[in-house]
């Protein structure tokens, strides 16, 4: 049987340094919660470095600290399970019915987490920024890019101010000519990403400001962030992006459109009026 990862770090206690062995022993203690956890979080509660982390992981021959909670879950498993077990969700004898019950559920649950997550001194905060801003461009990465075009879609109503861009190397074109008075809506789950670090590097330089959508406060690029918006589920490693954490973020879109619109109702009226009008053009 192949042993799991639990079983190699009992293997491996004794080659490890005293830091490394204070992460072993958090993990061994708190296995449930480390599969949910950040690096950062991580490192806090062991009370090491983020680096150091890192090189338990590749010590236990993992790519990193995500494949580290993979390996953690499958760990986890009861004999013959697999991770659609894990996830507690669907299960293959469930009817179309009952998945319509559980999807209901699920999304219900993560509205109202995402709910008592958030705020309110974070939303005024992000609000004001957003009001004040020159241009806001809104960005993502993987899934949480239809985040991000779904909040300009949203704001594109409102005022002409927000803007999107889903390539990559066009995202780093437009930060790098961003002004001082201009925002950034970055949308990350992690918040640990290369991308939103190197992201929050330009932006940073160019002395924008940050507004950051994200599931953990302590997250790496949270230190860069003028504000941060907590939202989101506790996703399983299998997971890769669930629905979910979208659905916790369109929630947070819903919520600073609103407020957004309260402060200058007539001008959002306004705006839109304009746009019912053209787009009339276009129906049939």
């Amino acid at each position: 049987m192949e042993k799991n990862i639990l079983t190699q770090m009992l293997q491996e206690y004794d080659s490890f340094t005293r830091s490394e062995r204070k992460i072993a022993d958090y993990v061994l203690e708190h296995q449930k919660e480390t599969q949910y956890i950040s690096i950062t979080d991580l490192s806090a509660e062991c009370e090491v470095a983020v680096s150091t982390v890192s090189l338990f992981c590749r010590k236990l021959r993992l790519a990193g600290f995500n494949d580290f909670k993979l390996e953690l879950a499958r760990a986890a498993l009861p004999a013959g399970a697999n991770a659609s077990q894990l996830a507690g969700e669907v299960l293959p004898e469930d009817s179309a019915g009952i998945v319509m019950g559980k999807v209901l559920h699920t999304i219900q649950d993560e509205l109202n987490n995402a709910y008592h997550m958030l705020s309110e001194s974070a939303v005024t905060r992000a609000v004001d920024l957003l009001r004040g801003a020159g241009q806001v461009l809104c960005l993502g990465q993987g899934n949480h890019s239809v985040v991000a075009l779904a909040a300009w879609a949203q704001f594109s109503t409102t005022t002409s101010k927000f803007k999107t861009i889903q390539d990559s190397h066009m995202q780093t074109v437009a930060l790098s000519t961003l002004e001082e008075e201009d925002v950034v809506l970055y949308f990350s789950y992690s918040g640990a990403t290369h991308e939103v670090l190197e992201a929050a590097e330009v932006i940073r330089g160019r002395g924008a400001k940050l507004i950051l959508v994200t599931r953990y406060l302590n997250s790496p690029a949270s230190a860069y962030a003028d504000t941060v918006l907590l939202c989101g589920p506790n996703e399983q490693p299998f997971q890769f992006g669930s629905s979910a954490a979208i659905v916790a973020q369109l929630y947070v879109v819903e919520v600073l459109l609103s407020e957004f619109i309260r402060r200058d109702p007539e001008g959002a009226e306004r705006c839109r009026q304009s746009v019912g009008k053209a787009l009339t053009q276009k129906c049939v």
